[in-house]
């Protein structure tokens, strides 16, 4: 079964494997980090993470845009902001399962998992009021054990200081369409613990997901059907479309749709093409 990247410049916009799609405004999320519990050597992590992880299937979408800088690229990120729970009244807090006090919690870039060739960039925002203009670093995809990281607590790291932080701005881009799947850790960057080491042990590796542009992620064949997993963004309606013949000249019928976006992966099953070199692609409007 052929899997073939496409692209049309049609006033729909048709889809295999990456092409740009518009604009559209993304709900906003905040992901938190706290510790497990309010004690020392108790275990960093994100907070209500199961609710947006690659294991909820949510995803943070990218869109396509030329900066001056960097190109064509693939850039995005404001539906999502990595926060850290509050401890004190004049931080919004106390939160549930906020780090102790001296605490100085920072997100590390450990794992990427995505189409070959492609990077992830991070970019920060210092004053979190203003969107950031240029990349802070880069991270290759099949990247392990990185050591590229973002402060989330807004303290300075002293003893008994909050480890509060909400910093908006801060977006991600990356260089090729397709479904990035990033590994993140927690760690506690303070001297404030025993010996003048961390308050917090270090997070398991949570993943959260990226989607550039519209793509296929995944063509699976079970038995007699074929699975196609794709990233999907709410307010959008998704078509499965088949052709014998590549490109935008191709006789492509339409299968499967609307299937309607939710900002989470899909996968759909279809049945198994009759013809072995069957193309697929995804349509969206």
């Amino acid at each position: 079964m052929r899997q073939q990247l496409f692209s049309s410049s049609a006033a729909t916009l048709l889809f295999i494997f990456g092409m740009g799609i518009p604009f559209a405004q993304a709900r906003h999320v905040h992901v938190t980090a706290g510790a497990t519990a309010p004690s020392v050597g108790s275990k960093l992590f994100f907070v209500n993470g199961g609710s947006f992880n690659a294991e909820s299937g949510y995803l943070t979408h990218l869109q396509p845009v030329h900066s001056a800088l960097y190109g064509d690229i693939y850039y995005g990120g404001a539906d999502i902001t990595f926060a850290s729970a509050a401890l004190t009244l004049d931080n919004g807090g106390p939160e549930p399962f906020a780090a102790l006090p001296g605490a100085h919690l920072v997100m590390v870039f450990d794992s990427v998992v995505g189409p070959n060739g492609g990077e992830i960039a991070f970019w920060d925002s210092f004053d979190g009021f203003f969107d950031a203009t240029e990349i802070t670093f880069t991270v290759p995809v099949d990247s392990r054990e990185g050591t590229n990281q973002f402060s989330l607590s807004q303290n300075d790291g002293s003893e008994g200081s909050d480890p509060y932080g909400h910093i908006h701005g801060r977006k991600f881009s990356v260089n090729l369409p397709g479904l990035y799947t990033v590994g993140f850790r927690l760690i506690d960057s303070s001297h404030n613990g025993p010996g003048g080491g961390a308050l917090h042990s270090r997070s398991d590796l949570a993943w959260f997901n990226f989607q550039a542009g519209t793509t296929i992620a995944q063509i699976t064949r079970l038995e007699e059907k074929v699975v196609l997993t794709f990233g999907t963004e709410a307010g959008k309606s998704y078509y499965i479309e088949t052709s014998e013949t590549a490109g935008i000249h191709g006789s492509w019928l339409s299968i499967d749709g609307p299937i309607e976006g939710n900002d989470r992966l899909q996968s759909i099953e279809l049945p198994l093409p009759g013809n072995p070199a069957t193309f697929f692609r995804l349509r969206v409007e």
